[in-house]
């Protein structure tokens, strides 16, 4: 379970805090809070014990049924309505690292819309894949329109917070071609590179190598060769990112989660 896991490393994270606050208070002679905080402590070990003897795992979200553990269903994808088919292969298919993608027109308006429907499909040469859609009124996406006309784009993926969510929210509202979502919604640009976000975690350049029809959809597939990242000086590329991804139809949640496996490669 893994919330279980991030709550038993919380509880020792508190039972930590305040063995530190016994001992400064001991060395400050500010003995009558001790008291306190070795209730505390003492009340945290505690709790810490029964979640991880198992006691209160009631408390916590099962795991994923498996499909030897219950009747198994089949639903036939192409009998959905789009909104429903879209549900179910988002809630499937997922989490998936989001990412706002910022163009510009030949005119110079900068466009900038959050993407999840994109991944790296090669490293050698450097390639990825994104599905750009048309509109309800079949109008193509700015992001798609600007890329036939300048063939560049940037990848900014997020740290985590509230304010990038709420700007992944606001930028995913279609505003007219003529405005951009730079001056929209008041964004800062980095210095020296006005398509990378100021407050993105890291930022991947690509250019248009090729755009593909998609059999029966209302979309495109475009390649984009990537050809250099923008990074924090401090950075561990020998670590995955911590990155704003989207969880479900409509929920943006963290990524990696605690719980991890590792698979040793044969170079």
């Amino acid at each position: 379970m893994e919330g279980k896991t991030h709550v038993i490393s919380f509880l020792k994270k508190c039972i930590e805090y305040a063995d530190a606050s016994i001992e400064r208070k001991t060395k400050r002679g500010e003995l009558e809070d001790i008291p306190k905080w070795e209730a505390y402590r003492d009340y945290t070990a505690h709790a810490l014990m029964e979640v991880e003897a198992g006691e209160l795992d009631r408390w916590f979200p099962a795991q994923q049924v498996q499909l030897k553990q219950s009747e198994s269903q089949i639903i036939d994808l192409e009998s959905l309505s789009h909104d429903m088919r879209s549900q179910w292969l988002t809630n499937l298919a997922s989490p998936r690292p989001l990412a706002l993608i910022a163009t510009s027109s030949q005119e110079g308006v900068r466009n900038l819309a959050p993407y999840t429907s994109m991944s790296v499909v090669s490293n050698s040469p450097p390639l990825a894949i994104v599905s750009l859609s048309a509109d309800r009124n079949d109008r193509w996406r700015d992001t798609l329109l600007n890329l036939r006309q300048t063939k560049e784009a940037v990848l900014n993926f997020l740290p985590i917070s509230n304010r990038l969510a709420s700007i992944v929210e606001q930028t995913a509202q279609p505003i007219d071609s003529s405005k951009s979502e730079w001056e929209e919604f008041e964004l800062e640009q980095l210095e020296g590179n006005d398509m990378v976000l100021n407050e993105a975690a890291f930022a991947i350049f690509g250019q248009l190598e090729k755009e593909i029809d998609l059999t029966e959809a209302k979309a495109k597939l475009v390649v984009l060769r990537l050809t250099k990242v923008i990074l924090p000086g401090q950075f561990d590329g020998s670590e995955p990112a911590h990155i704003l991804c989207q969880h479900g139809l409509n929920r943006l949640m963290a990524t990696p989660t605690a719980w991890h496996y590792n698979i040793e490669r044969n170079d």
